[in-house]
């Protein structure tokens, strides 16, 4: 029998075709490896510019979590890191700040540069350590007209922060005559006269800015506790329960809220909302001394009588707390035990009305006189502010280098701090200056 025929073998594929399937699969490997690495990078870009665009109308938050995105692609940008640092600064995180500010040298191999250089001289401003940077901002507004407003927010904000009130406005009425619809100038304008103890004023600013820009929620917070303090309740309560609505459940949203409401004629919902934040926050003043006004309110003054004293504890500056508690004392016979109480709280209220007086009226008169700067000094420091009332103090000092009683002030401070060096030398000034 013959054998079958052999089937013919298929036909191999030309070399060239095997070639050319293999470089088609490698460019399409290529072309999107690239795409993934050139979307990446797209994506930081945006994040930058999104963050850059929210600084300009001074939503740091939302900048904050823009330039988080862009650093986790670009870790050693210069730019993001300056940018995240401003964003910080402008939402009070001065520590975080200064954390991304260390970043951005480290990103410059360890230098600096006159960005940074400007960027650390605002952070120093803003957080009230003017003393070093005062004069530098000043004369980067007249070198750098497009930088002033940057300085200007900077310097307001550490003027409010150490009680330069007269300082802050005056810097402000600059800058409003300049740009009269500045957002960032009226915000600081509110929140300057929101320390220098007239909310009325403040809130007539903070308005202005909410209706113009309805997201800024520390804005509309500052605006709900001007309207607090004036009693009008009707009109904080709105905005405090939009930012409840939006998240924000911050101690002063929370107790803003119960004030509202206890006025509103809703006492158990008020009393409710309280009791459950004081189970999370069982430390905070303000909540503290709120309950306790509330159980006096309700006929219940020893109930009264332990959340105020808790609140004195915690808050020990606070006058009203530490009237309420005296007034605690009264309701339950405790006479004597009243009268001292009330005394405490006469001490602070005249401590208060002072400082209030120093940064309202006699600084005003008199800006130069280094025995105003050392008696705010002095009070700040009793009050529990250790930098600020430090700050003033050495204030004193740049006026009158030989003021005995500032010397001896910091002397004394400086002690208590465990700062043997530098409590001996001013101890050791204090003695060869002259006396006042």
């Amino acid at each position: 029998m013959s054998e079958a025929p052999r089937q013919p073998a298929p036909p191999r594929p030309a070399r060239s075709f095997v070639r050319r399937r293999w470089r088609w699969l490698l460019a399409l490997l290529v072309a999107a490896v690239a795409l993934a690495f050139g979307g990446r990078h797209a994506w930081a870009w945006h994040q930058l510019r999104s963050g850059r665009a929210e600084l300009a109308r001074h939503h740091p938050e939302t900048a904050r979590r823009h330039l988080e995105r862009c650093l986790e692609v670009w870790p050693d940008s210069v730019e993001a890191h300056l940018l995240a640092s401003r964003a910080a600064r402008q939402s009070g995180d001065f520590d975080q700040a200064d954390r991304q500010l260390r970043a951005g040298q480290r990103s410059l191999g360890g230098g600096t540069s006159s960005e940074v250089a400007l960027e650390w001289a605002l952070l120093q401003a803003a957080s009230g350590n003017l003393r070093e940077v005062e004069d530098f901002l000043q004369r980067v507004t007249e070198q750098s007209p497009a930088q002033a407003p940057l300085v200007w927010e900077a310097l307001v904000e550490g003027y409010v922060r150490v009680y330069r009130i007269l300082d802050a406005l005056a810097c402000l009425d600059h800058w409003l005559s300049l740009d009269p619809d500045n957002l960032r100038a009226l915000e600081l304008r509110g929140l300057a006269f929101q320390n220098g103890r007239s909310a009325q004023r403040g809130a007539e600013n903070l308005r202005l800015v909410i209706e113009r820009d309805p997201e800024r929620d520390a804005t509309r917070l500052r605006l709900a506790q001007c309207l607090l303090s004036m009693g009008a309740y009707e009109e904080a309560l709105p905005h405090l329960e939009h930012l409840a609505r939006r998240g924000q459940d911050s101690p002063e949203v929370q107790v803003g809220l119960a004030r509202c409401l206890n006025m509103r004629g809703q006492p158990e919902r008020a009393r409710a909302l309280l009791d459950t934040f004081l189970e999370k926050n069982p430390d905070h003043g303000l909540a503290l001394r709120t309950r306790g006004q509330f159980a006096l309110t309700d006929g219940q003054p020893g109930r009264a009588e332990h959340w105020l004293r808790r609140a004195t504890e915690v808050w020990p500056n606070d006058y009203q707390s530490q009237f309420l508690l005296g007034r605690s004392l009264q309701e339950q016979g405790r006479t004597e035990e009243a009268k001292e109480q009330l005394k405490v709280a006469d001490e602070v209220k005249a401590k208060a009305e002072r400082l209030g007086e120093l940064t309202s009226r006699k600084l005003s008169e008199q800006p130069l006189d280094p025995a105003l700067h050392c008696e705010m000094g002095v009070l700040l420091l009793r009050d529990g502010h250790k930098s600020t009332g430090e700050s003033w103090l050495h204030s004193a000092l740049r006026l009158d280098p030989n003021y005995q009683p500032a010397h001896a002030a910091l002397a004394d401070f400086y002690q208590a701090q465990g700062d043997e060096a530098r409590a001996a030398e001013h101890r050791r000034q204090a003695e060869r200056a002259p006396p006042h």
